[in-house]
C-alpha cells in the first residue's frame, strides 16, 4: 500500500472537497428543475382547452388529485375557467 505524504493528503481533500461543492450545487440546480404538481397541472393548462380527465390522464394522477390542484392554483392568483364542453381553460 502506498504511503501518501502530507502534501499529497491536503491536496487529495481540497480536490474532494471542491468535488463535493460541485456535486451540491448540482443537485441543488437538479431540485429546481423537479416540478411540484401544481406546476405540472398548470403547464398542461397552458397547453390549452382540457378536460380535468384529460389532466389526470397526462399526469398519471387522479380526477380528484387535478380538482385539488385546480383548487390551489386558483388560490394562487390563477384565473381558471370552464368551457361549454366541460374543459379547463387558463384565462
Amino acid at each position: 500500500m502506498k504511503e501518501f505524504t502530507k502534501d499529497e493528503l491536503v491536496e487529495m481533500i481540497v480536490e474532494l472537497e471542491e468535488t463535493l461543492v460541485c456535486l451540491e450545487e448540482r443537485l441543488c440546480e437538479t431540485k429546481k428543475v423537479v416540478e411540484g404538481r401544481k406546476e405540472q397541472v398548470l403547464k398542461v393548462l397552458q397547453a390549452g382547452p382540457i378536460t380535468v380527465g384529460g389532466i389526470a390522464t397526462r399526469l398519471g394522477i387522479s380526477a380528484r388529485n387535478v380538482s385539488s390542484q385546480l383548487t390551489y392554483l386558483r388560490k394562487d392568483g390563477y384565473d381558471i375557467g370552464t368551457t361549454s364542453t366541460g374543459k379547463k381553460i387558463l384565462l
